[in-house]
Order: structure tokens, then sequence, then C-alpha cells
């Protein structure tokens, strides 16, 4: 049976308060709302780290084998870090997919991810869909309030689906209400009454029509809908257009997170999720240059699946520094001070010949002495003195670790200062140097439980180029618990 088989998200751990942002720039250009707050990446976060986040959280649910069978990786987003090179494959090497599987990109539009997500469904073959999403406006817009970040993925076939595809249908129209040149850092919005009358109320409820009629349903025997829209009231009217008054309007997230652009119909679904009951069908939809509907029935397989989403919104930090958002964006010059100023190398050609331990985190383990390494060694090291020998792959990624030392720089460069950094160690054996992240990084101390998360290394600021390796944050509590319990 064709479906979805595994469900994940991510959503920064910031959360900048509208009224924060109203209180910065409403003295230029008031806002309608400042209720609730958006996600905000860190600076070191971005369309790539934040998809690898959402689909590691998506393929903790499925089996370990099936990551070996993953036939095609797509990453959609509208804001891609790269034109190139591709970014897919980042998204690729930081999961250790298999080198067969073909992986691309795909955006233009907010839908991208749900059109990817119809592909992977019409497809054969597991296929892992991931959307990421950093929506750009103009400072002081109504559409850099409305939008937030975060990152959804979803895995297609390899396992019993939780839902099972029953059908859908996609419509394409050049219809623009949102659009940003190929060389312009933020985008323009159109005209809010005439996107909503003349694009969401004509298009979708065609794509719903379609899909059903695909499907051998109507109206009647859908439950759940999900719809994104930053336009208020927009998905009911849709949803009364399109004779789904019935059905259950999944929640927006407008108060807590904000439309996460490309990932967001998958975080709605994966939202709805939590309230579904076997039996019961989702239709989600998107509008952006014409529309997607995808009919999906809960399972048996359901029962007791959590996504994640719940988690995720309550571990918000509250913001109200709005400056933080055009700093981390880059879209703000400020004085970094001498150390600021040093350059950064790329080096592709190291880049890609360590590939495997500096994307996918993989050091090596000695057969002989069971002495683990990073970075791997053809020299194994231990007590006993030194062996020439070949290590095994030993990834440490999803390991975790404990912090031995800790250190809070403010004399070193950071863009969130202070640089905070330390000795961890391994679960499983190895102690490694490694930078700490995330708003609450500088309260890490020696003994703490910490999981590992790809992030931005450093950027070059003259060429755009940014490096990419694994850091240390504080382990949720559930994760905490579980390594004390397997220790």
């Amino acid at each position: 049976m064709t479906g979805i088989t595994a469900i994940g998200i991510h959503l920064p751990r910031l959360r900048l308060s509208r009224a924060g942002m109203a209180a910065a720039m409403d003295w230029l250009s008031p806002r309608s709302d400042a209720r609730g707050a958006r996600t905000l990446a860190f600076w070191d976060e971005d369309g790539i780290t934040m998809g690898v986040a959402a689909a590691r959280a998506c393929l903790a649910h499925a089996p370990e084998a099936t990551r070996g069978e993953i036939r095609a990786l797509s990453f959609a987003t509208t804001t891609p870090v790269f034109a190139e090179p591709q970014n897919a494959s980042l998204v690729h090497a930081a999961l250790r997919l298999p080198a067969e599987s073909i992986a691309q990109d795909s955006g233009g539009t907010l839908r991208c991810g749900l059109i990817a997500l119809h592909m992977a469904l019409e497809g054969t073959g597991p296929t892992l869909v991931v959307a990421a999403d950093s929506p750009v406006s103009p400072a002081g817009s109504i559409a850099e309030s409305r939008f937030g970040d975060g990152a959804a993925a979803v895995l297609v076939g390899g396992g019993p689906a939780l839902l099972a595809y029953r059908g859908g249908a996609s419509l394409t129209a050049p219809f623009i209400e949102r659009y940003r040149a190929a060389d312009r850092a933020l985008a323009t919005d159109w005209e809010e009454r005439w996107v909503r009358e003349e694009g969401f109320l004509s298009l979708v409820p065609r794509a719903i029509a379609d899909a059903l009629a695909g499907a051998g349903l109507v109206p009647q025997d859908i439950q759940h809908f999900v719809l994104p829209s930053v336009i208020p009231g927009c998905a009911k009217a849709v949803a009364q257009a399109a004779g789904l008054s019935k059905a259950r309007l999944a929640e927006n997230l407008d108060i807590e997170c904000g439309d996460t652009g490309a990932a967001h119909a998958l975080v709605m679904l994966a939202r709805a999720m939590e309230q579904m009951q076997p039996g019961e069908r989702v239709l989600v939809a998107q509008f952006g240059q014409g529309a997607t509907a995808l009919i999906l029935e809960a399972t048996d397989a359901l029962a007791g699946f959590d996504p994640g989403v719940a988690a995720a919104l309550a571990g918000g930090i509250a913001e109200a520094n709005y400056l933080k958002l055009p700093i981390f964006r880059g879209l703000l010059a400020w004085e970094r001070g001498l150390r600021g100023r040093l350059p950064v190398n790329e080096a592709l050609t190291t880049a890609y010949r360590n590939a495997e331990a500096l994307l996918g985190f993989v050091g090596g383990r000695s057969p002989q002495t069971g002495h683990v390494q990073f970075p791997a060694s053809h020299i194994a090291v231990a007590e006993s003195g030194f062996h020439a020998q070949a290590q095994e792959p030993w990834p440490l990624a999803d390991r975790g670790g404990t912090v031995a030392t800790a250190t809070a720089d403010r004399l070193a460069f950071s863009r969130s200062p202070p640089n905070c950094y330390g000795l961890v160690d391994i679960a499983g054996g190895g102690r490694l140097m490694m930078d700490f992240t995330d708003p609450e990084a500088a309260r890490l101390a020696p003994g703490d439980k910490v999981h590992f998360v790809f992030r931005i290394k450093d950027l070059d600021e003259r060429t755009g180029y940014r490096r990419y390796f694994w850091k240390a944050v504080a382990a949720a509590a559930p994760i905490a618990a579980a390594q004390e319990k397997g220790a």
C-alpha cells in the first residue's frame, strides 16, 4: 500500500514575538496583528540544516534498514542556500543515504513541498521528501510577521503506511501572488483580496474536486482539511467553497510559529495527525502557481504515533529583539571586530575527500582495541600503544554524549555571543572538541547530556560559501533519560 510511512518536523527554538517586531517597526510600518510569535532560525541554521533536522526526526520513526533502501530524495524550498551546488546533495550526505539514490532540488513556489510529495506518492520505491524554508520579506511588512522558519520531512514507502494514499490532483496556472527575482534578496507579495478571491477560491476547489473524483470520494468522506494560507479566514472560505465545511479545519499555527513556507503544508499535516483516528481521511491542499490536493487515509499504524509537533511547539524560547532577524539573515551590516574579519577558505578538495567525516559525522573504531577516533585514522591509538590497522566506520551523529569541559568565550568572534565550545565524551567511545549552539548554549556545563545537530560551521562573507559540521546542543529530557537508561 503506497502512503506515508513516517513524518518529522523541525522548528527553530527562537520564537520572535510579534509584539517585539511591532515595538521595533510600527513607527514606520504599522502591523495589524501583534499576537503570538514566529519562529526564527538561529544564526547557524538555514534550509539545509533545518531539512536535515526534520529528516532525522522522520527517519527516527523508520526501521534502520529503511535508510539504506531510500532510492530518491527531494529537497523543496523557496529559499535555497545555493544556486549551485545542489542543496539536496548536502542533505543526502548528512543523512548518509545510499550513493545510488537520486537527489533533486525543487522550488519556485510555496507549493513545491506538496508537489514533491505528490510525485513521490505517484512514484515507486521509498522516497524521502524534505521541505524547509526561511521566507524572506521586507522589514516591517505583514509577510515578515506572518511567515516563520521551519522544516518537515515525509518518508513515502519502505514500511507500513501511517496514511494510505487514496488519490491526488495538481493544477498549474501562471497566477503570481508572490515573486522574487533571482538577484533580489526579498520577496514581494501582491494584493491580498485578489489572491484570495481569484487565486485560492478559484484554483484550490478545482484541485480538490479533481482529487475527490479520482479517488471515488465525495466531500462528506473527508474528516480533516489542511490548507496553509497567511490570509486570515482563507482556508475556511476554501473549505466552504469545496464542500468541506464539515471537515475539521487543521490548525494553521499562526500564533505558535507562523507559516513555514514550503514546509507548512507538511507541518500542518503532522499536527493534524496528532488528532486523527484510524479510518479517518485528510485532504491536504496548497496554493501557488496552481494548486495541489492529496487525499490520505489513516491506518491502524497511526494509533500511538507521535509526529512530535506538540513537543516542538512547546520547546520554543521567547525572543523580543527584532534586530536578531535581519542580523541572522545577513540583511544588516554590523561591526564584527577584528576577529570577525578573518577570511574563511572553502577548501573544496579537502571537503570532498573528507565528506563522510565532515557531513556524515562518521569516525573510526578499531576492531582490535575498540577505541573510537574522530577523524578516523590508519593508526589506532590505545593505552597499549599504536596499532596500524584499518578502522571500521563508526557513525557518531545519533549517539549523543556528555559535556566534559565547557567554555563561553566573549573574545572570540560569534554571530550570537558568547562563542561556546568544549570537550564532549561521545556515548560508546571517543572525545571531541565541539562547538555548542542554540540560544541557551552558554548554560551547558560539565556533566550535561547533549545530542548532535548539523549546523553551519562558518560563512565566507566574500563568496557566500558556507561550511557545515556537527555541533552539540542540550539534550531534550527524553533523550537524556534514554541515554541514562542505556548506560
